[in-house]
Parts: C-alpha cells; structure tokens; sequence
C-alpha cells in the first residue's frame, strides 16, 4: 500500500471538527527511521487507499470504487449525525475510529488489490490506542 489518507463532509454542529484535525491516519501505516518515512508491506504497493468521513443532517449513500488510473480505492466511512451530535467527545473519538477500522472491510470487495485487510486493521487500531481514541 502506497499511502492512505481522508477527508471529511460533515456538518460542523456535529462537532467533529477538532478530532478530524487531529487525525493524521497515513501515520498508522508507517515507520519513521531518521529522516526517512517508510510505509509498512500490506501487500500491493501500487494502491493508495482514500476514504471520507461524512456526517450529515441526511442520509449519505455509502460509496466505494476503485480508480485505476490513479490506482486509489475511495469509499465513504458514513456516521449518524444524530447519534454524533449527541454524543461525548470521548464517544465520539471511539464512535469515529471503530467506524474508520471497520470500515477497512471494504478491501473485502476489492481482493483483487492484495492487501492484508487483517494488518492494516490492527495496525489503525494501534494508531487509534495510541491517540487514546480506543
């Protein structure tokens, strides 16, 4: 895997401005070894993943497709606003990282990628530990 990456479409009453921020998730999936950065072996080298969180007043309908040209997969981690809105920041650090570890599954549809679903997962829950999100 090349390098992963987000973005976000939220309403900002939801309040997730501040952990959107502070999530940096390409740095789950990397070590750093002096002054270089090195991405950890998933599997195909060649793909970038992208995912967006959204968290709308409406329903958002949950995409994913691969690219090929640009080899990025992108999908849509989808959060219930009301839910979101409602919560605690501490509910919503874990709401917001179990939803982005679980929504890794969908490398379950593109198989053909050959990425190890399983490491990348547990490597975003490390991340996630660290963060003190999990």
């Amino acid at each position: 895997m090349k390098h992963v990456s987000n973005s976000s479409d939220t309403w900002e009453d939801a309040g997730l401005g501040p952990l959107l921020y502070e999530l940096t998730i390409g740095n789950a999936f990397r070590d750093k070894i002096g002054d270089k950065i090195i991405y950890r072996d998933y599997g195909n080298n060649d793909v970038e993943l992208f995912f967006v969180v959204n968290c709308l007043k409406f329903e958002a309908k949950n995409r994913a497709r691969f690219e090929k040209i640009d080899q990025t997969l992108y999908w849509d981690v989808i959060l219930n606003y009301e839910i979101i809105k409602k919560a605690s920041m501490e509910e919503k650090k874990e709401i917001l990282a179990k939803s982005i570890i679980e929504s890794f599954d969908v490398l379950d549809k593109y198989k053909k990628l050959n990425l190890n679903k399983d490491k990348i997962k547990e490597d975003a829950k490390k991340y996630f530990v660290e963060l003190g999100w999990l």
